[in-house]
This record gives structure tokens, sequence and C-alpha cells, in this order.
């Protein structure tokens, strides 16, 4: 991996060789954290490649003046390098895998924000066995997962070549993205003031109603002993969700069965978060599907039912709460088909694996 990652940075850094030089003599560069393609997550993967690159350019790049990722240094119109990793099924393959596989490919591309221009755009692959994808601290804490429009404008920018534009909604959401660069590095040092702080400010921001914003304001609030704000902003996340017929909530069972895990750090909030759920259904007059999955090991017999228990427990849950519900709700066990990160390691690496899935629907004949 380090050294994957080292070619990387050197190919992606050679696309601003023909660029005029800078009036300061050398030029601000920042680096938007890069994520993983397949959950839209920084992992410990993902950290150690913007550690490795930026050791590298401080040793090896004079040049660049490595700047941090804020709105401020935004105005000067840095060059900007992201990138993400995701498996793949073979070693010089493109073709994305959701399974376990034994490669990885890293990439990364550089963009001029004078210009909105990508100047690079390289490849590599690494082995399996020299990447950390464990979620870092704010991914595993957020309890919502959202497939939302920045997560896709970040990998649509990834995506592009050299000579091509930035993609456009990446360009305009940048200082929402800098600023949830700056509150979840602060929510991660538990300073968790200044988090909700950034939050806020990145939700002003033009592309800053998205996944991330909504999680941070929801965990700092929480952190911060601050109940009513933190079930505020779930309703939110959950508004967000069912507005987009997708919201997959991290609710943790304890292995093999259909019980929420016992320990109250995790499963403290739950009762809120279905209250909350069960309200915004009931009031926006729908019918849900809720849908249970689980991690890729066991059989397929045993992960069907798995997910069904689990989706049952969910819906007696929202029932009981709104009873209206119980006519108007379904249970789906989707099993292990549909994994988000499919490593099959069963913590916390793979929680998103085990999610339930909650999918608003007309009311035409759902029991």
């Amino acid at each position: 991996m380090e050294e994957a990652v080292v070619r990387l940075a050197e190919a992606t850094l050679a696309g601003a060789k023909d660029l005029p030089p800078p009036p300061g003599g050398r030029r601000p560069l920042v680096i938007d954290p890069l994520i993983d393609r397949a959950s839209g997550m920084e992992t410990n993967a993902t950290r150690s490649m913007v550690a490795s690159i930026e050791n590298l350019v401080r040793e090896r790049y004079p040049a660049f003046e490595l700047k941090p990722f804020n709105v401020t240094v935004l105005d000067e119109k840095p060059l900007i390098l992201l990138g993400s990793i995701t498996t793949v099924t073979a070693s010089g393959s493109l073709t994305n895998t959701s399974g376990p596989s034994s490669t990885y490919r890293i990439w990364a591309v550089l963009g001029d924000l004078q210009t909105g221009t990508i100047l690079s755009h390289p490849t590599a692959w690494v082995r399996a066995e020299t990447v950390d994808p464990t979620p870092v601290r704010f991914s595993s804490e957020s309890p919502v997962w959202l497939d939302d429009e920045a997560m896709a404008a970040y990998l649509r920018t990834c995506a592009g070549q050299p000579g091509t534009p930035m993609d456009p909604t990446y360009l305009r959401g940048l200082r929402a993205q800098a600023a949830v660069a700056g509150a979840i590095d602060a929510y991660e040092r538990n300073r968790f003031d200044q988090a909700l702080a950034l939050y806020r400010q990145a939700e002003n921001e033009p592309g800053g109603q998205q996944a991330r914003v909504l999680n941070g304001l929801y965990l700092a609030n929480w952190a911060l002993g601050r109940r009513q704000e933190a079930e505020t902003a779930f309703n939110e996340m959950v508004n967000y969700g069912l507005a987009r017929n997708r919201l997959a909530v991290k609710l943790l069972f304890r292995p093999g069965t259909s019980e929420f895990v016992r320990n109250p750090d995790i499963s403290a909030p739950y009762p809120m978060w279905l209250r909350q759920i069960a309200d915004r259904v009931v009031q926006r007059d729908m019918c849900l599907q809720i849908i249970g999955h689980t991690s890729v090991t066991g059989s397929d017999l045993l992960n069907n039912r798995l997910s069904l228990a689990r989706a049952q427990t969910v819906r007696v849950q929202l029932a009981a709460d709104k009873p209206s519900l119980r006519g108007r709700s379904q249970a789906i066990g989707r099993g292990s088909r549909e994994p988000i990160v499919g490593l099959g390691t069963d913590d916390m690496r793979d929680a998103l694996d085990r999610r339930v899935e909650f999918v608003p629907q007309r009311c035409m004949g759902l029991t």
C-alpha cells in the first residue's frame, strides 16, 4: 500500500508540471479527504493515503505549498487533490466488486481551481492484506447512511479525465466540503463545540444539505449532552432520507440474533431513532418497507432468515409507537445479497452490511 501510494502521488503531482509558475514561487495545494468508493466514508486506509501524500509533498516537492483544506484557503484557488479506493476483481482491473477481494484499486485526481480543470488521473493496484478498511471514528459513529449527491459529485470528479472540467456540483459545494473536513477533525479530537459550529457553517453553504453534515449535527449535539437538539438533527436526517426514498440506519444486533446489542453506549438512542422514523412516516401518510440486511458471512438460508427476523423486530417496535403502521408496513429480508462493504468481518468495518433500510411506498396493497 505504502509503495503504491507514493507512485500514485508522484504521477498525480506530475500533472502540474506544465502549469506556468505561480507569482509567489510555490503553488498552493490542498487535499480533500479521500474516501472509500462503495461507502463514501473515510477509512483508516484513505487516511493513511492522505498522510503518505502529505509527507511526500513536504519532503520531495518544494514547489508545492501544502495548505489546510478550509474555506479561507479555497479563496486562493489552489490545486486540489482527491481520490478513492475500491475492491476490484483482479490487479489491473477497473471492474469494481462489493464482495471479498484480494485486490484494491486506488486512484487520485489533481484539479486546478483556477480553471476548474482536471490535470491528472493516475491509478494503482494494491494487495488487500496491506489495506485497513476500518471506518474512521466519525464514519463508524454516524447512525445513518445516505447515498447522497455530495458523495456522487465527489466520485464523479474522481472519475474525470485530464483536460476535462471538474464536476460543477462538486465545485459548487467545495466550501461545504472544507467546513465538513474541519468539523470531522474537531469531532474526532473531542472538540465538540468547534465541530458543531463547523457543521452549522457547512449546513449554510451551497451543497451543505448532505449526509455527513446531518450526521455531524446529530453526533456533536449528542456528545454535548444536548438531547433535544440531537433528536431534532436526527429528525432532519429521517426527512432527508425519506424524501430520497432510501434511509439506511445502522441498527446493530447481537450476533446471530434479532435482538439489539445490549451496550447502552451503542443502543441507548435506538428508541428515539425508531420513534422519529415512525413519526415521520405517519406524518407523510405513507406506507413503509423495512428491509433487513446481513453481512456476507454465513449461509444464504441463514442470512435470509436472520435479515427478515431483524426487519420484523424493527417493524414491531415502529408499530408499538404508531399502531397505524401495523397495516402500512412490510418486513423484508434481503440476506447478504446487497452488501455495501462486503468484507465479511462481522465487526464495525462492515456494519453497513448489517443495516436496516426504510423505503417509503405508496399505500397500494402493502400489508
